[in-house]
């Protein structure tokens, strides 16, 4: 089946169908009476991981008492709070979410090719069918990965994104099309973007880029508002009109990345963090985004210096507002 829509072919988009309508519905109910209903979903999906990244917002909420739901916990809250309010696409963080293969398994099985999972790709990666695509997170060249990631997590996360495209088509795709790479920006790997771009190019589908977003102001591992991020951002453009079908940002929304875009400290203002039902490892909703928390008492990022990729490229579409 030919791929028309990244990775869809004209069977499941017909079957898909009733989404994309909703999503339509959605969009023209925002535009002409400012209703906001999400459109897309996130979910942590447990409450451990095997790295400790030195720039990780995750680690700095995390509860160490609390432990992960169940299989059965998942399933009705996919079905109350997802398929409910027919979230079209939904994003699996954690922790690290291949450490609860069950828990991947049933939200694939309930949302079949509407499920991404963000990973580090140090563990094998399995064949889940019903799988949208994996998000592998890279830092950069290896030297500068494995200096915020930890030593040897390269050459891990490298031969298991291999071993996996070598292996078998997926419910009759290339594997290749299955792995997307993601690199948040920051201080420390904002000079290896073009080499990561290069290196991985014809071994994957697509790679995407978002900054680092700080939790507290004079963070040393933001990019700092102005000409080195500047340029980092017009590499990353130019970049995208010499590989336009790899690069999978939007010029629009790298542009929105040299400035403020999102909001006013820990407000959210331009950035439609309605647009996202985001959940924790419990199943409680995060405030005020996807990389925030339930708990009303921890640390906010600050959306005044948000560089995420996932709500800017919804401002980049006209999508906006909190």
């Amino acid at each position: 089946m030919v791929n028309l829509i990244y990775g869809r072919g004209i069977t499941e988009l017909l079957h898909e169908m009733p989404f994309y309508i909703s999503i339509f519905k959605k969009i023209i109910a925002y535009r002409l009476f400012k209703s906001k209903q999400p459109m897309y979903g996130s979910v942590d999906v447990n409450n451990i991981c095997n790295l400790h990244c030195t720039h990780c917002y995750w680690w700095l909420n995390r509860k160490e008492a609390e432990q992960d739901l169940t299989v059965e916990d998942w399933r009705g809250i996919i079905r109350d709070k997802f398929n409910k309010q027919k979230i079209f696409v939904i994003t699996l963080v954690g922790g690290e979410p291949t450490l609860r293969p069950d828990i991947i398994e049933v939200f694939c099985k309930e949302m079949p090719r509407r499920v991404c999972v963000v990973t580090n790709a140090t563990f094998p990666l399995r064949r889940f069918s019903g799988l949208y695509f994996y998000w592998v997170s890279m830092d950069g060249t290896e030297k500068v990965h494995d200096s915020i990631r930890g030593e040897g997590a390269y050459a891990k996360t490298k031969k298991n994104i291999l071993d996996y495209v070598a292996g078998p088509d997926r419910d009759g795709r290339p594997a290749w099309t299955d792995i997307w790479i993601t690199m948040t920006i920051n201080s420390l790997n904002y000079m290896t973007v073009e080499e990561l771009i290069e290196e991985w190019r014809g071994k994957v589908n697509k790679i995407g880029f978002q900054f680092h977003t700080p939790f507290v102001k004079g963070d040393p591992l933001m990019l700092p508002f102005g000409a080195v991020r500047n340029r980092v951002v017009d590499k990353i453009i130019e970049m995208k009109k010499k590989y336009p079908d790899f690069v999978i940002n939007p010029v629009k929304q790298l542009s929105l990345m040299k400035g403020n875009w999102g909001g006013v400290g820990t407000t959210p203002v331009d950035c439609p963090s309605w647009a996202i039902l985001s959940l924790d490892h419990m199943g409680r909703v995060k405030q005020p985004c996807c990389i925030g928390s339930a708990d009303t008492k921890s640390m906010k990022p600050l959306c005044e210096e948000c560089g995420l990729g996932c709500y800017s490229i919804l401002v980049a579409q006209g999508i906006r507002g909190a």
